[in-house]
């Protein structure tokens, strides 16, 4: 990365608009990507840097890049919770569905971090609700795992499959079962959750309850 290139690139990360329009009109390469694969706007969306995710997207970004492990700029939006980004991103054809190479997706990545402003954003596109990571979970599952609510209310109502399973047969009443969380083992429940179905060694949501709380959980699954 030469001298004018590493200005240009800085802006990424302080939000300088003023210095990045003035290297921009150099016909410095706005696509550039670093040994990493990370380009600018991957470090301003992932910041909240809208000014200048904006005028990037305005002077033709590929909102589609990715980094050498597959993460995209609205990953990176999804994670930090982003909303007014991942908005702006997908208004330019970001692809929501992407999976980068642990099969993550920013859903997945919003989901687990219960930013519920980016999930419903990304629920405006063509979104795929299950797909899997390499250890077969989904947004729900992630949801489910650190107990988002608002997050699980919206992918439950938007028709996120409830018994799907991960790599070790592991559902989201099964993970839920183990977290001890009665009012979420009632939701999925309600929303058509098996409680029959077994993992890979045969065990039921009813096994994964610890034994403290079998009384409030054990009506509820047995």
């Amino acid at each position: 990365m030469d001298e004018q290139m590493k200005i240009m690139w800085d802006c990424g990360a302080t939000g300088d608009v003023t210095t990045l329009v003035a290297q921009m009109k150099k016909g410095l390469d706005i696509n550039y990507q670093n040994e990493e694969g990370r380009t600018i706007l991957m470090r301003a969306a992932k910041r909240d840097f809208k000014d200048v995710v904006r005028i990037l997207i305005d002077n033709d970004a590929d909102v589609n890049l990715r980094d050498r492990i597959g993460r995209t700029a609205l990953m990176g939006a999804a994670k930090k919770g982003n909303k007014t980004i991942v908005k702006k991103l997908m208004e330019a054809g970001a692809e929501i569905n992407i999976q980068d190479i642990k099969g993550r997706t920013a859903l997945m990545r919003a989901s687990f971090l219960g930013h519920d402003r980016v999930v419903k954003e990304l629920l405006k596109g063509d979104l795929m609700l299950d797909l899997k990571d390499e250890k077969g979970r989904t947004a729900l599952m992630e949801a489910c795992l650190a107990y988002k609510q608002d997050v699980i209310d919206l992918l439950l109502v938007s028709k996120a499959n409830v018994n799907l399973a991960d790599n070790n047969g592991c559902t989201a009443l099964m993970r839920a079962a183990y977290a001890g969380y009665a009012g979420l083992v009632e939701k999925l429940l309600d929303y058509g959750a098996d409680k029959e179905l077994e993992d890979e060694d045969g065990r039921k949501a009813i096994h994964y309850v610890r034994e403290s709380l079998m009384d409030e959980l054990g009506p509820l699954l047995g």
